[in-house]
């Protein structure tokens, strides 16, 4: 069996030596920072024993003990945690701790939905999320194969062998090293990516348009609307300073026009999207490679000061339509950001 080398521990686990800890094999440690909904559920011992782990040299992640019966209640508790945690520096990603029976009754989707609200709360805040559960509720109450592909996943299961791929498996609740003289629970590492700064640093997006005869200032993400209020917009440029991006406009009572991927107003065939003197209305983008972040975008209404929903890269469901922009409506806003 790999070696022990991550323990995790909330306010039950007190008087911890941690560099005895660390002499002993153990290189990270899991804190509880808390439950709920409430700042006031923040875990008691958090403070010390961040403060402690972090003295010692011990890599550090955190996990939050989840009562949601709602996305919106999963959306409170990301936010509750993320003030409990103050925008510390962690070495490890934030972990949604679903194991409470009162969920149950809530169904494998729904609760799905509760992890991936929690875990894109998260992530707004440029952290890393993973979901921590045991195998029954990865195998009955979570969509498995779905959070594995966006989340870190920590795995529980009391066994010689875990039974799901992880990148942390949980292996007993009676484990024993120095430091600590009761029973704590350990923890295999599998992916040492878990390791990679968790402080995502967001790709910087920035882009223009054309309108009324001239090229328009850069914005930056959403500190500002690209456009003017009644001219109409015939061209648009974007850039990001990491990852992939391409997008492609919409004529108004035309065609999509080819993808471009470019930054360079004096070039139209790849430096911008658009044709000078034609009208668009609407517009897709689409971004990858870093992270998980994706494009999320909106256009407003010629002359009705009023912006349609956002879109997310090209995701076209029952609440999305793939573009922003309503075909037939000349635009006259837009405003694009990574989330």
């Amino acid at each position: 069996m790999a070696r022990v080398t991550c323990v995790d521990i909330s306010e039950f686990q007190q008087g911890i030596n941690f560099n005895k800890m660390k002499n002993d094999g153990i290189k990270a440690v899991i804190i509880r920072a808390g439950y709920g909904r409430e700042t006031s559920q923040k875990d008691n011992m958090f403070e010390s024993h961040f403060r402690n782990a972090k003295n010692a040299n011990l890599k550090i992640g955190v996990y939050w003990y989840s009562y949601a019966d709602s996305v919106n209640d999963a959306e409170k508790e990301a936010k509750a945690c993320l003030e409990c945690i103050k925008n510390k520096s962690l070495d490890m990603p934030i972990y949604y701790d679903l194991e409470d029976s009162s969920q149950l009754h809530l169904g494998k989707t729904k609760i799905t939905e509760i992890a991936e609200r929690f875990c894109e709360t998260i992530k707004k805040s440029n952290y890393r999320a993973g979901v921590y559960a045991n195998l029954n509720w990865f195998n009955n109450y979570l969509d498995y194969d779905k959070l594995k592909k966006k989340y870190s996943i920590w795995l529980a299961q009391y066994n010689s062998v875990n039974e799901l791929s992880c990148d942390i498996w949980q292996n007993s609740s009676t484990g024993r090293v120095s430091g600590y003289g009761k029973n704590i629970d350990t923890n295999i590492i599998f992916n040492e990516n878990v390791f990679e700064n968790v402080k995502i640093e967001k790709p910087t997006l920035t882009y223009r348009v054309f309108a009324d005869g001239r090229w328009y200032d850069e914005v930056k993400g959403l500190s500002n609307i690209a456009g003017r209020k009644k001219q109409a917009i015939s061209g648009v440029a974007v850039k990001v300073s990491a990852g992939k991006l391409c997008y492609r406009v919409h004529l108004l009572n035309g065609d999509w026009l080819p993808w471009v991927s470019g930054y360079d107003i004096k070039d139209d065939i790849n430096g911008y999207a658009g044709i000078k003197g034609k009208v668009i209305d609407a517009i897709q983008v689409e971004f990858s490679g870093v992270d998980d972040y994706k494009a999320t975008y909106r256009a407003r209404k010629q002359g009705k000061n009023k912006f349609m929903p956002y879109q997310h890269n090209t995701e076209h469901d029952t609440e999305q339509d793939g573009y922003a922009g309503l075909l037939g409506t000349k635009i006259d806003g837009l405003q694009i950001t990574l989330t």
